[in-house]
């Protein structure tokens, strides 16, 4: 490691941060696999986050965001540089249909607190294990939709270390991908509509019970593993490929859906890329489609 720990504290200064050493990542994530990383810093507001990243570039410290940690297989030798834990910055915002939150808000709690003042339009994000932030990164969603239907605007820090405002209309993104070239989001604003509360939470039991009948909720996955190609769904091709219950070590495919990996308990992430390319090579051979991964691989190219 090229640099110190204690050279990046120094740096930070007074910013309004928690900075813990040798932090390894697994429990934070929902498979449970990676190593420790070699610090992390959480900030408690956005100049934090901001100073966080400009001392990171002035240093030349790796950094990477992490979420919830829902979709990220981190390697088994960990992190070399900063994870950014961005947990501290959960305020929620009501101004009219506009519901602002912080990047650390779950997806759970924006939609309950959504709820409760009776604001609708986030039902297809419904049972989607995200944080706000991760999830407009990504542009995550569901077959109902995506995280940039309802989005307004987006608050950034971008590659500088600048915080930058973007309205919905400057912003390209694409199929999992917000588009947003690398900055980080620390809020994100809404435009909703009004409606009755119990219709609300009537939508939302439906896709929770749509979502636990067809996919592995209650196990040590990552969602789903591969992008969609075109119009076939990921998981057909690698259940009619005969991968369903394929495994490589603790990692396996899963049975109630081919497209989600389950980690059975002491699974790494040798194992996860192992089952990867044998489930990639599998679907070459049988429908001749390259599978492009949508989780994020992290540390894995040191």
């Amino acid at each position: 490691m090229s640099w110190q720990p204690s050279e990046l504290r120094a740096a930070l200064g007074d910013a309004r941060v928690v900075l813990r050493e040798n932090v390894v990542l697994a429990p934070m994530t929902h498979i449970r696999i990676g190593g420790p990383a070699a610090l992390v810093v959480e900030p408690y507001n956005e100049e934090a986050a901001a100073i966080t990243v400009r001392t990171c570039r002035e240093l030349e410290v790796p950094l990477f965001v992490l979420g919830g940690g829902s979709n990220v297989v981190v390697d088994d030798r960990g992190w070399p540089g900063v994870v950014l834990l961005l947990s501290g910055l959960d305020a929620l915002v009501r101004d009219g249909t506009l519901l602002a939150a912080g990047a650390g808000v779950s997806l759970p709690a924006l939609l309950r607190a959504s709820r409760e003042v009776g604001l609708a339009g986030l039902e297809v994000l419904c049972g989607i294990p995200a944080v706000v932030g991760g999830a407009v990164a990504m542009n995550a969603g569901t077959r109902e939709g995506q995280s940039f239907d309802r989005l307004a605007s987006v608050t950034l820090v971008d590659a500088d270390g600048e915080i930058v405002e973007k309205k919905r209309d400057e912003l390209s993104p694409s199929y999992r991908d917000g588009g947003l070239g690398g900055a980080i989001v620390v809020q994100a604003t809404f435009d909703l509509y009004e409606d009755d509360p119990g219709k609300i939470f009537e939508r939302f039991e439906q896709s929770l019970k749509k979502r636990n009948a067809t996919q592995p909720v209650s196990e040590k996955s990552v969602g789903c593993v591969f992008q969609n190609p075109g119009d076939q769904p990921a998981g057909r091709l690698i259940e009619e490929a005969g991968c369903k219950l394929l495994r490589r070590g603790a990692v396996r495919v899963s049975a109630k859906h081919a497209n989600y990996f389950v980690n059975e308990g002491g699974g790494t992430c040798a194992d996860f890329l192992a089952l990867m390319a044998a489930v990639q090579e599998r679907v070459r051979q049988h429908a001749g489609v390259e599978l492009v991964p949508e989780v994020k691989l992290v540390g894995q190219d040191r």
